[in-house]
């Protein structure tokens, strides 16, 4: 007869002080490259961002003194002069290349990375794909955020898909939000208002992944919960919604969508709820149950919920959505760097 083997499980004691250690340890960072990246990374300190350290990046020296960050890099002072990249995307890639010594010393050790960067001028689009591959050499989750230009803005617009698939290559997912969405959103805001719109979605959305991973919740989230979804791959989109009934939140998420794309049949959703002290398991489940009524049938769902009293009497629904293959119909292009298309898809 056969031995079977005993196999000795240890068990430990976990107080307070072990628990906020551990947060502690899990490094995040929030990366703003260029001018709009910095925007982004500024609005994030602004609404007070907990958990992780934010970075702003540019080659711009007098717009990076403007903004609120926990760190601030100048890169490409030799070439630039600190007057930026002007709008040359290679440049801006050539700078950021430059700068590998002290990026390394900022990325090295990040569990969790998210890059943000507006795409079409120079210094976002040339040095944010040079970022989130250092990132992931450095062993980090690499979430980038990368918004489009007007369809008005047609000299960008190419420099901007060729950017894009870049950024792609070197991402475990990739966010992509369109400015044209501003128009349906907000028309008629004024302009500074109106980009301040798209600053605060982005914000809420890499806040409220990293609050939902790093403080308690009526339903938890942890790290390796957004690592999974994160790696789901594909193009993702964002939905952001708010209404104070269950049903009516579902339904102004799914129409409120900052990409138009037909995301049926994606494989990854990870879903986070707020609300007042009013908001039930029940409501939650609800709101959830709609969000992922046309997901594929095996798809990975993972969902929080936050109770806090800035919303009482009200529902918010920030979902991300990943794992979408292939979006027919595209309208926009996504360049490799032989200008072939390399991703189409709608907007």
């Amino acid at each position: 007869m056969g031995c079977t083997e005993v196999r000795l499980v240890g068990w430990e004691y976990v107080e307070d002080e072990d628990v906020a250690e551990e947060f502690q340890q899990l490094k995040i960072l929030v990366v703003g490259c260029g001018g709009g990246g910095c925007n982004s990374i500024s609005r994030l300190n602004s609404l007070g961002l907990r958990g992780a350290e934010t970075v702003a990046i540019n080659t711009d020296r007098r717009h990076l003194t403007k903004i609120k960050a926990d760190r601030r890099l100048l890169i490409g002072a030799g070439l630039t002069k600190g007057f930026g990249a002007g709008g040359d995307p290679e440049l801006g890639r050539v700078c950021a290349e430059n700068a590998l010594e002290p990026l390394n010393e900022i990325l090295q050790g990040a569990d969790l990375t998210f890059v943000i960067a507006g795409m079409g001028g120079g210094t976002g689009t040339g040095s944010a794909p040079v970022i989130a591959d250092m990132a992931k050499r450095n062993g980090s989750v690499v979430m980038s955020v990368a918004t489009t230009p007007f369809e008005f803005e047609r000299g960008r617009m190419e420099a901007a898909m060729r950017g894009i698939g870049r950024l792609g290559e070197f991402s475990d997912t990739l966010l992509i939000m369109d400015n044209n969405r501003l128009l349906d959103i907000v028309p008629h805001l004024p302009v500074e208002q109106a980009f301040g719109v798209m600053d605060q979605l982005i914000s809420e959305v890499v806040k409220g992944l990293i609050e939902a991973i790093t403080e308690p919740s009526l339903i938890n989230l942890d790290f390796a919960d957004l690592r999974t979804i994160i790696r789901q791959g594909g193009i993702s989109t964002v939905l952001y919604g708010e209404n104070s009934d269950p049903d009516a939140v579902v339904e102004d998420t799914l129409n409120n969508p900052l990409m138009d794309i037909d995301f049926r049949g994606a494989t990854g959703a990870l879903i986070h709820i707020t609300g007042g002290s009013n908001l039930t398991l029940k409501k939650a489940t609800r709101v959830v149950e709609g969000m992922t009524e046309f997901l594929d049938p095996n798809a990975n769902v993972i969902f929080g919920a936050r109770v806090d009293e800035e919303c009482e009497g009200m529902i918010r629904v920030m979902a991300v959505i990943t794992g979408i293959a292939e979006v027919e119909g595209g309208e926009i292009e996504v360049l490799d760097e032989a200008g072939e298309v390399a991703i189409n898809y709608g907007v």
